[in-house]
């Protein structure tokens, strides 16, 4: 390879240990590095039993995810390879056997498993510390290791205004948070939890700021922490607009299209750190490869690029076009989401526009003889607006110079294969791309049945509309009728 392209030459018979693998950002780090390069040695993939699937299920079905659709052609099973285990289990839940083949062949470990659950016990969220730690020890026994990841998350330091690409000084160090859960019995731990967070507004986050610091203090190999923002939908590879979940924002925009999600509190005017999740493989592909060249520990906060940042109100400007050109032939109602920056209007909102709601279309289907699910279903959505809304009201600057200056240093072949600037990023067509995404891989409708959508959203709009008239007529002709009520008793 040419001097432009060290990234894959980096990469050319390295033997990549990956946890987090069946994960949205895991699926996208696996299927770049088979369709990028395929030179390299053997990818090891960390796959933990679930609902009832053996490790060996769900590594099977993962090549079945439109992902990797590019690749099926390739014979994936020379490159890539189960390893049974288990992160929330003492050492990582691995056999004796696969303990020692990572240990004898490994030489690039890529640490991007986490429990992402915001409302999770911290019992369940030390499991981020106590893997990492894990994986860690397991590390030191691997002779042939060159570079050590781990991806954390942009937010992991939240506590601080403006937050810098270096360590921070956690609230408790691993041992001590690791002794706590192993000692104490469910309820009291649940019951000081609050105390311990203190400013940190989730157990994911007070774990992840810990397990920074883990990763700081142990492994004498190089070693860089990548910080993504949000993650959302491709951007460009494999496809555009992939996307495997509904948490986060593509489903909020989603639920949003769909007419069912009419509120959300947060600040227009804030910064909306939204990052595509094949950028942020490509990113840590070559934070590897930049770690192993300079032989150091590095940080690197990837939040975008601070001279095309968008705002959470620019962001629903230009999706709800994208909620008119590529409609689902499911939306429930027309859509009529707003961004509310004042706490207590937004919950009026929510109680008239989901609550209220809610009951009024269980109470409908409860005379027809059918089972309720709106309720059930608005209250989980409002949890989820709820937890998420601590990132929407607030605003941070990020420290950027070691991404930018990765950046600069990639050679031109690099910057195409391996492309993370966002600095030229076109956000409309991207939010209509994600949004195109999110209808056909999480609500499975192929693109002839756009025209079926549109026709039902312009019902929607006229019904909407027809009931909002409705609604102001009858105010007014209650309010009349008080007034002359009030006027009679005079």
């Amino acid at each position: 390879m040419s001097s432009d392209a060290q990234i894959g030459e980096f990469y050319k018979e390295q033997t990549i240990f990956l946890t987090g693998g069946t994960g949205f950002l895991g699926k996208i780090l696996i299927e770049k590095l088979l369709r990028q390069c395929w030179d390299l040695n053997k990818i090891y993939v960390l796959v933990r039993p679930k609902k009832d699937k053996s490790p060996e299920e769900r590594f099977e079905e993962l090549f079945e995810y439109p992902c990797f659709d590019l690749i099926k052609c390739k014979n994936l099973s020379k490159k890539v390879f189960l390893i049974s285990g288990d992160c929330q289990k003492p050492l990582l839940g691995l056999g004796v056997q696969d303990a020692d083949l990572l240990k004898k062949e490994t030489t690039c470990i890529i640490h991007a498993a986490a429990n992402v659950k915001f409302d999770q016990s911290l019992k369940e969220a030390s499991h981020n510390v106590r893997a990492t730690r894990d994986v860690l020890e397991l590390a030191k026994q691997m002779q042939n290791l060159k570079v050590f990841v781990h991806v954390s998350t942009a937010f992991s330091n939240c506590v601080h205004s403006h937050i810098e690409e270096r360590f921070y000084a956690p609230p408790m160090k691993s041992e001590n948070l690791l002794a706590l859960v192993d000692d104490l019995d469910d309820n009291t731990l649940q019951a000081i939890t609050p105390k311990l967070l203190g400013e940190y507004p989730n157990t994911y986050i007070y774990t992840k700021c810990i397990t920074e610091d883990l990763v700081k203090t142990c492994l004498q190999v190089p070693k860089a922490i990548v910080r993504p923002a949000i993650v959302i939908s491709t951007i460009e590879e494999p496809v555009a607009g992939w996307v495997d979940n509904l948490y986060g924002v593509i489903g909020i925009a989603l639920v949003a299209a769909l007419g069912i999600l009419r509120s959300m509190y947060a600040k227009k005017n804030n910064p909306a750190p939204l990052v595509p999740v094949d950028y942020v493989a490509n990113c840590t592909l070559a934070v590897a490869w930049k770690a192993h060249r300079s032989g150091t520990t590095t940080i690197y906060n990837y939040t975008g690029h601070r001279k095309n940042m968008l705002t959470w109100g620019r962001f629903m400007e230009i999706v709800e076009p994208a909620c008119w050109e590529v409609p689902s032939k499911k939306i429930v109602w027309y859509f009529c989401f707003k961004i509310r920056e004042n706490q207590l209007w937004h919950k009026i909102c929510v109680f008239f526009l989901h609550t209220m709601v809610a009951y009024f279309v269980d109470f409908v289907l409860i005379c027809v003889g059918r089972p309720t699910i709106a309720v059930k279903n608005y209250r989980r959505l409002n949890k989820m607006m709820d937890l998420i809304s601590y990132f929407s009201i607030r605003s941070w600057s990020f420290e950027q110079d070691n991404v930018l200056e990765l950046w600069d240093q990639m050679g031109k072949e690099d910057k195409k294969m391996f492309k993370f600037s966002m600095e030229d990023t076109d956000w409309v067509k991207y939010a209509r791309d994600s949004i195109s995404g999110a209808r056909m891989y999480l609500l499975k409708e192929t693109l002839d049945t756009i025209p079926k959508g549109q026709k039902k959203v312009k019902i929607m709009f006229v019904v909407h509309y027809a009931v909002v008239a409705l609604f102001w007529y009858l105010l007014y002709k209650f309010l009349i009728f008080v007034a002359s009520s009030l006027c009679g008793n005079f």
